[in-house]
């Protein structure tokens, strides 16, 4: 969900407007960076804390999903000064919160890494590589904006609202399996 959001604001705002959301998602990507760091990542496996993210995300995931269906990108220029960045910047945060990959990435996956070795030096190298993604996923696409037709920007749309769906259905699926653990 995240690079669909950085790539969707990027088309629909231009550039800056898509590195202010992925400024979003690569604060709560440090957000996530220090709580597996400090040892937070046990937090991610309890059955509790994976339904409530579960509920809540797939609810706010399929809430994008269905704003996003029949939204219109402009693809204009004037789009980018319209003085919504710092929403621009929540959403993105909120977008990276939600999304389950980068809970069970940072929480399951990464944090028994974290724990062996230079500390510093791998949070340093993992912030370096979110960095260059985010940003770098928001510069190719205002590269090839010419290529985004209204057209293709609205299948962007659509195919974005359809992966949006699969991704809260894969939490309520999550959902279900922490609900069964705990009864």
């Amino acid at each position: 969900p995240d690079i669909l959001y950085i790539t969707r604001t990027t088309l629909d705002r231009k550039l800056i407007a898509g590195w202010v959301a992925a400024s979003g998602v690569l604060f709560t990507s440090l957000f996530y960076l220090s709580a597996a760091g400090l040892g937070l990542g046990a937090v991610g496996q309890n059955p509790y804390f994976q339904l409530f993210i579960g509920v809540f995300g797939s609810m706010y995931l399929l809430w994008i999903a269905k704003s996003i269906w029949n939204e219109t990108l402009h693809m204009d220029n004037k789009r980018d000064k319209d003085g919504r960045r710092l929403h621009i910047f929540l959403k993105g945060m909120a977008v990276h919160l939600s999304n389950p990959k980068a809970i069970i990435f940072f929480s399951v996956i990464l944090a028994p890494f974290l724990s062996k070795g230079n500390l510093p030096l791998q949070i340093l190298v993992l912030t370096i590589g979110h960095t260059t993604t985010f940003f770098g996923v928001a510069y190719l696409v205002s590269r090839f904006d010419n290529f985004f037709t209204p057209h293709r920007a609205m299948i962007v749309n659509r195919v974005s609202a359809v992966l949006f769906t699969f991704f809260a259905l894969e939490l309520i699926r999550n959902s279900w399996l922490a609900l069964q653990k705990i009864l």
